[in-house]
């Protein structure tokens, strides 16, 4: 049996071990070939001890262990390098191996609904979601500028990635630019309101108590995608790296 887990604190609210077993389904969170746990400790140190030492084969990464977990790894991919950040992380013979789907979380959910990648973007937000949105619309061949709060915080990684860096009073006449606006903050902010987004596409990353939702049924200014997407277009090539099977994306929407 290959073992997989989350590792966090807090995880016991996580919809990942449902996600796996919705994608594979499986009953419960364990079949014969397939079982995932949650490993909630108090320090990356203590859950990367465990994944060592109780034989797991893959782990997914959450707040707050994503940069730290990256000194435990031998083989960064391009994408956690440039973030310094992990969510995958795989255990090979020769070594840990590191990936960060969260950008492919942005990059598929745009590329899916864009044919025309040209033009600008705007990401709001530099935390982990935003830098990593940063980067997969940077990827994708979009003008793409990133604002912040303290912009000094994410200017180095702007200029590493070649994206423009600004403050969040600046945002005004970036949105009005842009095509796509990435919202990836936790709260709304003066400096947004929705009559600004007009013929938009807005992706948000939160999607348990999004800010700037709307109605199905509301005649809308813009075009709302919400962190639904963002997540299980993250957890599809996150499971496929533990597995090498593509899991049910569809049973694993059905869950919400």
């Amino acid at each position: 049996m290959k073992k997989f887990g989350l590792i966090g604190n807090p995880i016991a609210h996580s919809k990942s071990p449902a996600l796996f077993s919705a994608g594979y389904h499986l009953q419960g969170d364990c079949i014969e070939e397939f079982r995932y746990d949650l490993i909630e400790a108090e320090s990356c140190a203590a859950a990367m001890e465990r994944f060592s030492n109780e034989g797991y084969s893959g782990i997914n990464v959450t707040s707050p262990f994503k940069e730290e977990v990256m000194s435990y790894v031998a083989h960064p991919d391009r994408v956690s390098t440039l973030l310094g950040a992990a969510n995958v992380v795989i255990n090979r013979p020769d070594g840990l191996y590191s990936y960060n789907t969260d950008y492919y979380g942005v990059y598929n959910t745009i590329a899916e609904r864009l044919t025309n990648l040209k033009g600008e973007a705007l990401v709001i937000g530099g935390g982990g979601a935003g830098k990593a949105a940063a980067l997969a619309l940077s990827d994708l061949g979009m003008q793409t500028t990133l604002a912040n709060r303290t912009p000094a915080k994410v200017a180095p990684f702007c200029s590493k990635i070649g994206v423009n860096c600004i403050e969040l009073k600046e945002i005004a006449p970036a949105i009005e630019r842009a095509k796509v606006v990435v919202y990836a903050l936790m709260m709304p902010i003066e400096e947004l309101q929705p009559n600004m987004l007009l013929s938009k596409i807005l992706l948000e990353a939160n999607y348990a108590h999004p800010n700037y939702s709307i109605s199905p049924a509301t005649e809308a200014p813009y075009r709302y995608i919400g962190g639904l997407e963002w997540l299980i277009n993250q957890a599809i090539p996150a499971f496929k790296l533990f597995t090498s099977l593509t899991p049910d994306a569809k049973a694993m929407r059905e869950l919400f």
